[in-house]
């Protein structure tokens, strides 16, 4: 079979449907799983039952510390170097949303609730919400 390209435009579909037919995993044979740095979503139920009733260490881009999540909503937020604040936690499929009570001077408007994509993160034991990583607080 011979393919002749008068223009640029048979290349770039031609290439545009190879690309298309690598990115599928569906076909018979294919890998279905997703690749372990692909953070894998998970269900409202599974993030209530992974933080609920345990303390968190969490790292994110300007902030470290450690959260306790109660089984009831709420937590207590420790922020190294800043101070403590109360907090009220709940979740959604895929999602890890969070408020902060006012705790001047590092927080005098506090934060409203805020949703954040929340996943297993790609170190064992991890969590990924958002741009911080969660660990198990010792």
């Amino acid at each position: 079979m011979s393919l002749k390209v008068r223009d640029g435009r048979g290349l770039a579909a031609l290439a545009l449907v190879a690309l298309a037919l690598a990115g599928c995993s569906g076909f018979p044979g294919g890998d279905k799983a997703a690749p372990p740095d692909v953070p894998q979503v998970m269900t409202a139920a599974e993030i209530r039952s992974t933080l609920s009733g345990r303390s968190w260490r969490f790292q994110g881009p300007n902030n470290t510390g450690t959260t306790l999540y109660a089984d009831n909503g709420s937590s207590l937020v420790e922020v190294d170097g800043k101070g403590k604040t109360k907090g009220k936690w709940m979740t959604k499929d895929g999602q890890l949303c969070e408020s902060f009570d006012p705790s001047p001077p590092w927080l005098p408007g506090g934060v409203p609730m805020s949703c954040y994509p929340f996943s297993r993160g790609t170190a064992p034991n991890t969590y990924q919400a958002g741009k911080a990583v969660f660990s198990p607080a010792s």
